[in-house]
């Protein structure tokens, strides 16, 4: 997946969770809309923080290499490490945003 595909699929997953929240927030009876309202700054600084993430860069150059074949395998692993990092730390954040939302919501009573 490149960079710009990435940051799309964030905007969009950070942008239905808030629209998820919002609709919650005014439509369902019960809800706490404070809490919510802090999951959606949660959700806003989620995509900020990593949106700035997505753009890393390698720090070695080709001349650091014997040859260019080295160079692409040492830079094709240093972006599998770093996006894989990069998705752990961004489905983390995802999980517990979304614990936040459940938590915010109305329990139901069982008779």
């Amino acid at each position: 997946m490149n960079k710009r595909i990435l940051k799309k699929e964030i905007r969009r997953i950070c942008g239905e969770c808030a629209g998820e929240c919002i609709i919650a927030a005014h439509f369902i009876d019960g809800v706490s809309t404070e809490e919510m309202h802090n999951v959606v700054r949660d959700i806003a600084a989620l995509q900020t923080t990593s949106l700035s993430k997505v753009s890393i860069a390698f720090d070695k150059v080709p001349s650091d290499f014997d040859n260019a074949r080295e160079y692409r395998k040492a830079r094709r692993q240093y972006f599998q490490k770093a996006f894989a990092a990069f998705h752990a730390e961004f489905a983390e954040k995802l999980q517990s945003i979304v614990n936040a939302m459940n938590a915010a919501m109305p329990h139901k009573k069982e008779a």
